[in-house]
Order: C-alpha cells, then structure tokens, then sequence
C-alpha cells in the first residue's frame, strides 16, 4: 500500500517527531511510505497530483484546513482516500470528524481506513471541504494572513482589526426560488459543524447530506453585534436580532455595493474579480478516513 504524506512542516522538532511517528507505526512490509514537505502556499497541490500520478492508494494531509484544502481538491472524484493530520491552529475540519489533535492518535485510525463519504462545495469553480464567507469573517482571515504569526492570540488580534475597520456591502441573495438584499455583518456557508477552535455557526452542519448551511447575520448595532460576539464565544444559541440560519443545496450572491468581495475558502484569503458568487454543493464526492 503506497501513503503519500504531505506536510506542512511546523518547525524542524515537530517535523522531525511526526516522521518518527510515522515510521514507528506503519510497518515498511505492509507499507510503503513517502513523505513530501511543501515549501509554499500552493505546494501541496503539485505534491497531491504527483502522487496520485504515481498510484497513491491514500494520500494524508498534515496540516490545517488550508492544506486539506490543497490536498483534497486534486482527489475530488477520484477514488484515493483522503486522511488528516491536524497541525494547523483551528482544524476546523478535523474537529468536524472528530480526528484526535493527537499526531499519534490521528495516525492510528488510518491504519484502520474506515471511509465516509464527504460532500464538496464549490464557489466559481473553486472547491471548499469546511466553510466559506464573505462578511466579516473573510475581512479577518485575510488581516490574520496579513500577520504572518499564528495561533489563537493572533486570530484574536486579527479578529479585532477587522472589525474596527469593516465596512458592510450590500449584497443580493438568491436561493431556493427566494431573492433577498441584505447588508450582512457574518455571512458564512458551511459543509461541516465546526469553523476552528470548537467555535462554530452551524452547528447541525453536515457533511453528507448533499446540503450547505448558510448562515448570516444582518447589520445591526454595536449592541446587538457584541450579543451576538459573546453568544458565539460562549458557545450558546444564536438568538441575535437578524440571525439566519438555512440549509439549501445553492446559491448566488450578488454584490451590488461598489468594490470587491472579499472571499475566504476554508480559512484562505481568496482574491475574487467577479461580482457574482455561484455556490453549489456536490454530493458525496470525496472519499476521507474516520474515526
């Protein structure tokens, strides 16, 4: 059985101890093991396709939702097994599936390659495997990229210098046969249950259930948006004036305000020129090892 391992390293001693970890439990009769370490963003996409063009029978991401992402695009349709290995700061993902943050935990329940079928979003021919967002949520995860540091001080800070600074755009909605404007402060679209850090907005996502939880709030005042805040960190229910939850298979959203969006895809900063967002899930379509 041939396991590609790529990793996005986190300093040389972790590095270091997770190829030791991966050698002390995948016995090289059974196993053929190749670990590859990407050297920039992006670089896990080359990886994943030279693996599968070298007849990987499962390929493992080690690293946070970013690199999953990078992984598991190029596998999308295929039938090689994606695994992970959560070293990033939120593992949105991981949580999701209930993967141990443990690296010797998580490596163990590959070996017992039990699949589920996972369903996969895409937005303008981009895939998404956790979440993405156009509101607030993505003015901070392109501020804490910005940062260069990590960590969950880092997203704090990035957090609060996103929303000093946000501005809400006008936006139209369309989904199930309904057209809607709003002005949203949060506008999130989520495949899994978690968004990092055990925080989450849909919290009855699912992941093969060919549907996407969209989830917005509407411009409010500072009153209502710290309520809200504070019910998110508290991890209590989102009863704020303006909270909207659904579950739809897709959507279109329009900006109608002047200016870009500002997209994230499974925590990524995602540069987009058009002013049309098509959102759409598809199905079953991704093959990952669980717990």
């Amino acid at each position: 059985m041939n396991i590609y391992f790529i990793i996005k390293p986190k300093g040389a001693h972790g590095l270091r101890k997770l190829r030791q970890s991966i050698e002390s439990l995948f016995d090289k009769k059974k196993y053929t093991v190749f670990v590859l370490q990407t050297q920039k963003k992006g670089h896990a996409i080359a990886l994943t396709q030279k693996a599968v063009l070298e007849k990987a029978d499962l390929i493992v991401a080690c690293g946070g939702d970013g690199t999953i992402n990078e992984v598991a695009q190029v596998l999308v349709e295929t039938e090689i097994p994606l695994a992970i290995v959560p070293l990033g700061s939120g593992n949105g993902i991981a949580r999701h599936f209930k993967i141990p943050l443990s690296v010797s935990k998580a490596l163990k329940i590959i070996k017992k390659n039990q699949l589920s079928e996972m369903d996969v979003g895409v937005v303008n021919g981009h895939y998404f495997f956790g979440n993405m967002g156009c509101a607030l949520e993505s003015h901070f995860i392109r501020k804490y990229q910005e940062n260069q540091w990590h960590g969950i001080l880092a997203y704090g800070i990035a957090f609060m210098g996103a929303l000093m600074r946000f501005k809400h755009q006008r936006l139209q909605i369309e989904f199930q046969k309904e057209r809607r404007e709003i002005s949203p402060f949060v506008l999130l679209i989520s495949n899994t249950n978690q968004q990092g850090y055990n925080f989450t907005l849909t919290p009855q996502a699912q992941s093969d259930d060919g549907l996407m939880d969209l989830f917005w709030m509407e411009k409010s005042d500072s009153f209502n948006k710290i309520k809200f805040i504070n019910n998110t960190l508290l991890k209590r229910e989102l009863t704020s004036e303006g909270c909207n939850l659904y579950r739809l298979s897709d959507l279109t959203i329009i900006l109608l305000s002047p200016g870009d969006f500002c997209v994230q895809i499974d925590g990524e900063y995602l540069p987009v020129a058009s002013k049309k967002l098509e959102i759409k899930i598809l199905p079953k379509k991704l093959n990952v090892i669980v717990p």
